[in-house]
């Protein structure tokens, strides 16, 4: 005997069901767009952290500054005119000799020098002469003479007393060298500008061939920094290793003993000093390398120095932008 089944559908359940299946296969795709949407917004935000940590990379890795090379010095990039003996022009023959006098009338001049052009002898011009076309400074003691003994480190300027009579805010420190405290063994000092100016006892650092009282040009100084100095156990080989601010500022942070003022009664020949200021409008992390140190307490004494100071980039490029030190 044959089953016959019969299925019976229900017009109303089909027409229910039609809905349900759309209405899932809508929430289904509409699941799958919002998790492509997360997950494209997650990869943007991992570029995004990728990026900002490619840019805060590239500002941790400026190049430190060396203001003596890219301030005081200049590039000769046009030889001297040369008049041959048959030059009837008498005219352009005097000229000539008298800029082979002064050679400043057809030299031309460029910024920007490097380490680069001294390696590579490219001619320089050193813009007077308290600097050096190797790329040093000559700052000597309030003895001297010739040079200057106020140092601006962002700069790389040595100034003499009427340069610091209306730059002394831009003066970061000050070499001395005396015997007054023992006339057997000299005294050399690097002071902070505040302590000479507030310090009742600071002008004995002073006393030499040109000061002898607490009449000393600080004194009436209406504004100075209050940097702070110290000395270091860096070599001149350390100090030419330092190539941007992570490595200037790793060292600057590792030495002890920051103050108003460096004495030593030993000649500084080969001695790394540290000075930072940190002021509201002037901010400086530097070291000074002094590779010879000349005379002592006369008017002969001065240090040949070299300079490298933080690196400021405004441009996001890694390399330090002399317009802001020249507004600094």
């Amino acid at each position: 005997m044959a089953i016959i089944l019969l299925f019976f559908t229900c017009p109303e359940l089909v027409a229910q069901s039609k809905p349900v299946k759309t209405a899932q296969k809508v929430n289904d795709q509409v699941k799958k767009v919002k998790e492509d949407a997360d997950e494209m917004t997650r990869q943007a935000g991992e570029i995004g952290e990728n990026v900002k940590a490619i840019q805060s990379n590239i500002k941790t890795v400026v190049s430190i500054f060396e203001p003596i090379l890219r301030f005081r010095l200049k590039k000769n990039t046009q030889d001297l005119v040369q008049v041959s003996p048959d030059n009837n022009n008498s005219e352009t023959s005097t000229r000539t000799e008298e800029a082979a006098v002064n050679d400043i009338n057809i030299v031309n001049y460029d910024t920007g020098v490097t380490q680069s052009d001294i390696n590579n002898g490219t001619l320089l011009v050193a813009e007077s002469p308290s600097y050096n076309t190797d790329g040093s400074a000559n700052l000597g003691s309030q003895n001297n003479d010739k040079f200057g003994c106020y140092l601006d480190m962002v700069k790389g300027q040595v100034m003499d007393d009427i340069d610091a009579a209306g730059n002394s805010k831009s003066i970061d420190i000050i070499f001395t060298a005396t015997g007054a405290f023992n006339e057997q063994v000299p005294m050399y000092a690097f002071l902070t500008p505040a302590y000479v100016k507030n310090d009742r006892f600071a002008y004995n650092f002073f006393k030499g061939t040109k000061y002898k009282d607490q009449n000393i040009p600080p004194a009436s100084w209406d504004d100075v920094n209050e940097s702070e100095v110290a000395m270091t156990a860096l070599t001149p080989a350390q100090f030419d290793k330092i190539q941007n601010n992570n490595q200037l500022t790793a060292v600057v942070k590792q030495i002890k003993g920051f103050g108003q003022k460096v004495e030593s009664r030993t000649k500084l020949d080969g001695k790394v000093i540290a000075v930072k200021t940190e002021m509201g409008n002037r901010t400086a992390f530097g070291l000074i390398c002094i590779t010879n140190h000349y005379g002592t307490t006369g008017s002969n004494g001065y240090l040949k120095i070299r300079i490298k100071v933080t690196g400021f980039d405004s441009n996001g490029d890694g390399m330090p932008d002399a317009q802001f030190y020249n507004n600094y």
